[in-house]
């Protein structure tokens, strides 16, 4: 991290917070709800396009992985209102709403920078880095989600009452949600741009999602699981009770998953790759 970070950092959270604590508290708009994702997105690149601003010219910070890292925290923000504060006192109030804004403003770059950081790294391990890549951008905003759904305490009576009837729906459009970006991630990433083995290349698209797909249907649908394993599952997966745990434990699985599916779907390409070029 360099000092035109910090200060393209400062400059936009300052702007973001100030500007959406006045239009929240203002009440001038219907929708107050959404100034601080709009914002939080859109000024980033303003901010980025000042031809004086001399922190631009060496900003580590590439704005896709803003972009990426703005959608994990709105998902977050959505489902956990971290922005909502009962407080009488309109001052007290708006320091709160300002330095949260703030703060929230902050990781968003900084996961924005870990991001460029992680992603433009020199790939040395193949298809390792080709599994750790695939890793990062399936897994956040699914498993955001999917742990908020998780964390719900259903052993509160007034909890269970408010959420139980729709866990179930929430739940399916979580699945709905890792299919489609998992499936996504897939086509886009592996797509054979250049590649002179592009058939083989679509097999290995197909070979991965159907992996995938495979692994994590044993899982969920009643695939047999040792019982030893079985046993730890409410310790490892603490569902519903509150517990910040399994923000973590399903989103480690499901990472081993993916690796699984990217490694095997790579060693097949290489095989059919090896055979050919033996052939020939």
């Amino acid at each position: 991290m360099n000092k035109s970070f910090w200060q393209f950092t400062f400059v936009c959270a300052l702007f973001v917070s100030a500007v959406t604590t006045v239009l929240s508290l203002s009440g001038a708009l219907s929708l107050p709800v959404l100034v601080f994702p709009v914002l939080s997105l859109v000024i980033p690149f303003m901010v980025r396009r000042l031809k004086n601003a001399k922190f631009n010219d060496d900003l580590p910070l590439h704005m896709g992985y803003h972009t990426y890292s703005w959608a994990w925290w709105t998902v977050f923000s959505f489902l956990h209102t971290p922005f909502s504060f009962n407080v009488d006192n309109g001052i007290t109030k708006a320091l709160l709403l300002f330095v949260v804004y703030f703060i929230v403003q902050v990781l968003i770059e900084l996961c924005g920078l870990l991001g460029t950081k992680f992603f433009n790294r020199t790939h040395r391990l193949g298809m390792i880095d080709e599994a750790l890549d695939i890793i990062g951008y399936i897994i956040p905003i699914p498993f955001l989600y999917i742990g908020s759904i998780l964390h719900i305490d259903l052993q509160d009576p007034m909890v269970y009452f408010m959420y139980a009837s729709s866990m179930n729906v929430n739940i399916l459009f979580a699945e709905l949600v890792l299919l489609l970006v998992s499936l996504l991630v897939f086509v886009f990433y592996l797509y054979p741009r250049d590649l002179a083995y592009k058939g083989v290349r679509l097999l290995r698209i197909v070979i991965t999602a159907a992996m995938w797909l495979a692994m994590n249907a044993h899982i969920l649908y009643g695939g047999y699981i040792p019982e030893f394993i079985l046993s730890l599952v409410p310790t490892v997966f603490p569902t519903y009770q509150g517990n910040p745990l399994i923000f973590i434990t399903p989103a480690l699985l499901e990472a081993g998953m993916i690796g699984v599916a990217v490694i095997i779907g790579a060693l097949v390409e290489r095989g059919i790759i090896s055979q050919r070029r033996e052939s020939i």
